[in-house]
């Protein structure tokens, strides 16, 4: 059994490594600080090697800078190649694929000739007599699309390749069709390289050897089903070497070694761990990339050194073929949109100022954080942000969360903050305790700037003490034919449950009444407590018949072998794509009848948003104005881990649902429709409660709660309890 869930995510992580993550549509460039000190050798020449991060030549210094380039027209890069200070690069675009020369570091663009009936290319290698050589044919198995889409192939892959041949002026010169076809999984090739033996074509799973003829004289193979897969390929004076990399990432990655011309197997060497990218330098030494650096690697001493790091330049790249040229390096993974340079500049450049931040979050989005702190980087001249990650998860590499609580008791706070709430456990850190008011830095983030009602529930005492970047709205669906207006009550849940059809159940049976109080929990906090002024009152009537509707509507904790037709449904919106086609999917849940976002029936009901990320400024930020900029671009970024809490953003990303310009996961088309639109944004207008704020109070509510709901104590007893634990916490905490 562990074998083959072994072998089942061994595909999963081979599809992801050949299809690679998009990047930034930008073309940016960034410098290192001048004053840093990196342990790396100085040179006389910045070219000269590429183990030095700084040299001089007469009284003129150099550094390092980071760039992205995005070929013009292409959606994505899935076949790349350098020659001399010129990029070759091929991918798809709106007409079908296109292949392109520019130079690298700016310059008109030429699109190239590809071979008829071409519907993909593959790979490219220089060509050692001049020019190059491009490996294309018909669509693999899985596939990026012009919009940007992973698609897969519907019917089989018929797996024709031809190999074509260009002079050393862009032209295409001959194009040879391959003897065989390769159509099994894992023969999509992503790399070239043309050598004595003749072309060699390697993918995740086979390295062949094809002459002159289109025929293949040799091949090795290796079972990816086990999680190792070949990642990169250089040719170096007769032999063929090839990153191989366990993706699961039990074992160091190696360094296998082939003939370059029987494809005879030769001596592997490990690789140091973590190695993703593998290239070949002029000196003979190899390049290698791992998540922390640019490096060199001396194949004979299994010597180490550091190019470049890539918390200096202010962004990483995963990437798994690496050139060397004259002024730097250029760094490429398949299917990426962008390319990435790292090039020798003069320091004439002003340095940027560096601001600290810290990734305070137990969560799934460090990535998403990364990502957008490193495009901003990557964005600007000015600025740049060095990020720490604190976690006390098992599952990163963050630092421990109480290092920063240390620093920051220690005077030595970041000057900025990203957090995450998903709701089900109390912050790390509260933005109250360690932020300053950002108000006074975006005049402009006013009521109407955020969703409705959003800037007044995240205002304390008059200050904003984080950003808002994505929500949540969690809100209970009803039939609206029982229901026809948010804002529900326990009147009309009663009024609506008299009415519903016989087969159906007021929740799911699953949903039992612990559960749903928890589901109401944020809403009391909102109702029955004044956190501004440290008190709180849940001895009521209203109260009182709140437990007493969960207790009867709650469900026994079981779970039906055939699906329930119920009469709340619970809504968590974290995404437009949500709302596409909803009316009829409520169609399904409801026999027929509409939906109405109905909201929970607290007070005179709501429905709530949960702030997922967002950052913070802290009081000893040192540069503010560096603060405003990474604040401002950020808000105005698009965004993965929620809705947009940027109101113009919301109404462009609509826009583009609109368009068609949004698909699901199989690439159809997701439309949201204007009734839909009309519908979620009256549910907004609606929203009265802010989850997360205090999950230790919902923790006091839920526990005493349960006593009641275990027969324990009756439901005025449990009010008691609740009022004499959340007025101590109250006093302690805000008054």
């Amino acid at each position: 059994m562990k074998q083959t869930y072994r072998r089942f995510c061994a595909v999963l992580l081979i599809l992801c490594l050949l299809c690679g993550c998009a990047a930034e549509k930008k073309v940016t460039v960034i410098s290192l600080p001048g004053e840093e000190k990196m342990a790396v050798e100085e040179q006389n020449a910045p070219e000269a090697t590429p183990t030095a991060v700084r040299g001089k030549t007469g009284e003129e210094a150099y550094h390092l800078e980071l760039q992205k380039c995005v070929p013009e027209n292409l959606s994505g890069i899935t076949a790349l190649t350098v020659l001399g200070d010129t990029i070759i690069a091929g991918g798809p675009a709106e007409d079908g694929p296109q292949l392109v020369c520019f130079p690298m570091e700016g310059g008109k663009t030429r699109t190239l000739d590809v071979p008829e009936d071409t519907d993909y290319l593959y790979a490219l290698c220089d060509d050692p007599d001049g020019g190059f050589f491009l490996l294309s044919g018909s669509l693999p198995a899985g596939y990026v699309d012009a919009r940007g889409n992973f698609k897969f192939l519907t019917g089989d892959p018929e797996g024709n390749l031809a190999l074509s041949r260009y002079d050393e002026n862009n032209n295409l010169q001959q194009t040879t069709p391959l003897a065989k076809t390769y159509a099994e999984p894992g023969a999509r090739f992503f790399q070239m390289a043309k050598t004595d033996g003749g072309a060699a074509l390697v993918s995740a799973s086979m390295l062949v050897l094809l002459d002159d003829n289109g025929a293949e004289t040799a091949r090795q193979t290796i079972d990816t089903n086990d999680g190792w897969a070949f990642a990169s390929m250089v040719e170096s004076d007769g032999t063929l070497f090839i990153l191989t990399r366990d993706m699961l990432g039990g074992d160091a990655p190696k360094l296998r070694a082939f003939d370059a011309k029987t494809l005879t197997a030769l001596e592997a060497q490990t690789l140091p761990s973590g190695t993703l990218g593998l290239g070949l330098d002029e000196d003979g030494t190899f390049l290698l990339t791992d998540s922390d650096a640019l490096l060199s690697f001396d194949l004979t001493t299994g010597k180490v050194q550091t190019i470049a790091l890539w918390r200096e330049l202010g962004a990483k790249t995963n990437a798994s073929q690496l050139f060397r040229t004259k002024n730097g390096y250029v760094l490429f993974s398949p299917n990426e949109e962008a390319v990435s340079l790292v090039l020798w500049k003069a320091s004439t450049t002003n340095v940027k100022k560096v601001l600290t931040l810290a990734i305070a979050a137990d969560c799934p989005v460090w990535y998403e954080f990364t990502q957008l702190f490193e495009t901003f980087n990557l964005s600007q001249n000015d600025y740049r942000i060095d990020y720490t990650v604190y976690s006390d998860s098992p599952y990163g590499d963050g630092e421990p969360l109480d290092v920063l609580r240390t620093q920051i008791m220690a005077g030595d706070s970041p000057d900025l903050f990203a957090f995450y709430s998903d709701g089900s456990q109390a912050p790390p850190l509260e933005p109250r305790a360690v932020c300053a008011d950002v108000r006074p830095l975006l005049p402009d983030v006013t009521e109407t700037a955020l969703l409705p009602g959003l800037f007044d529930l995240l205002t304390q005492d008059g200050t904003l003490y984080a950003l808002p970047l994505t929500v949540r709205v969690d809100t209970l669906i009803m039939p609206s034919n029982l229901i026809d207006h948010p804002g529900v009550t326990l009147p009309d849940l009663e009024a609506a449950r008299e009415k519903m059809p016989d087969d159906w159940v007021a929740v799911d049976s699953w949903n039992t009444p612990e559960n749903l109080f928890a589901l109401t929990a944020a809403f009391c906090i909102g109702r029955f407590t004044d956190r501004e002024n440290g008190t709180c009152n849940f001895e009521t009537q209203e109260f009182y018949d709140l437990l007493d509707w969960c207790k009867r509507w709650g469900g026994d904790g079981s779970t039906p072998e055939t699906p329930e037709k119920t009469l709340l449904k619970r809504g968590w919106i974290s995404s437009l794509s949500w709302l596409s086609g909803r009316e009829d999917i409520a169609k399904e849940w409801f026999d027929g009848a509409g939906y109405t976002y109905a909201g929970y029936p607290v007070g005179s009901g709501g429905s709530a948003y949960l702030v997922l990320t967002s950052l913070g400024v802290s009081a000893s930020c040192r540069d503010m104005g560096g603060a405003k900029a990474l604040l401002e671009y950020c808000f105005s970024c698009e965004q993965e881990s929620g809705l947009p809490a940027n109101m113009d953003a919301l109404r462009k990303e609509f826009a583009q649902y609109k368009l068609g310009n949004r698909t699901d996961w199989y690439g159809n088309p997701e439309t949201i429709s204007d009734a839909d639109e009309a519908k979620f944004m009256e549910l907004l207008n609606s929203i009265t409660v802010l989850e997360g704020m205090d999950k230790p109070l919902e923790d006091i509510l839920r526990e005493e709660a349960d006593a009641y709901f275990a027969g324990g104590c009756t439901a005025q007893q449990a009010a008691k309890n609740i009022q004499s634990r959340a007025s101590l916490y109250l006093q302690e905490q805000y008054q």
